[in-house]
């Protein structure tokens, strides 16, 4: 499911709204804007985690403590204190600075007023990561399936995907014997401390979710259809 789909479809169809309403912004001046800072982010992103290993991880990490949850759907998720100064911080590591990205994001539309590009630019940036969260649930799943002994590495990570699915589904299941609590994962900040500052031999022993998933493998819904 592309980037722009999930936003559409999250909160019931109201993301857009929330966000507008707590920034103090229009819903369709926010929507549009979005709908121009989230893609340009998220390829910016992707193309930084292909070649920084520190943030390919750490969006690992995010996508592992999130198998659980529904990073979209809660209404603190993009606009409460912690949620913004992640935003600062994405951008911050994807960008280089926070003063490069405003730059390169004002370079998309010269006609977005400059206060809700400050709003909104953090807050796209997080929604970025919930995003990128929330579609590769699977891949966060399969984390913890049983890796495969033998075959090559493009069975390994077809069987991961599968065991996740069955995992998913005994999952659903169980959520429906059970009252239903919403469990955010660690913000970005804290993932990427709790990283910087983990030992070396922490970092190279770390199982990764879903075998060899790559930077292409995590983005590959939600930048494979922005053109649609």
């Amino acid at each position: 499911m592309s980037l722009m789909t999930l936003l559409e479809q999250a909160q019931g169809g109201g993301l857009f709204a929330a966000v507008a309403k707590s920034l103090g912004l229009g819903e369709a001046e926010t929507r549009n804007a979005m709908a121009r800072l989230c893609p340009a982010i998220a390829a910016r992103m992707k193309a930084r985690a292909a070649t920084e290993d520190e943030l390919y991880q750490s969006l690992l990490d995010i996508i592992e403590d999130g198998a659980g949850a529904s990073p979209l759907e809660d209404a603190e998720s993009l606009t409460g204190p912690e949620a913004i100064a992640d935003g600062h911080a994405i951008l911050n590591d994807v960008y280089g600075s926070r003063n490069e990205a405003m730059v390169a994001l004002r370079q998309l539309d010269a006609a977005i007023p400059e206060r809700e590009l400050s709003l909104l630019a953090p807050v796209s940036a997080t929604a970025v990561v919930a995003a990128l969260a929330q579609a590769n649930r699977p891949l966060a799943l399969a984390a913890s399936a049983p890796r495969a002994t033998a075959g090559s590495a493009a069975e390994g990570f077809i069987g991961a995907l599968i065991s996740a699915i069955i995992a998913g589904i005994v999952a659903a299941l169980s959520r429906q014997l059970k009252p239903r609590s919403r469990r955010r994962p660690p913000g970005y900040s804290r993932t990427r401390t709790k990283r910087k500052t983990a030992s070396a031999r922490a970092r190279n022993t770390r199982r990764k979710p879903a075998s060899q998933a790559s930077a292409e493998d995590l983005f590959r819904d939600v930048l494979g259809r922005l053109g649609k």
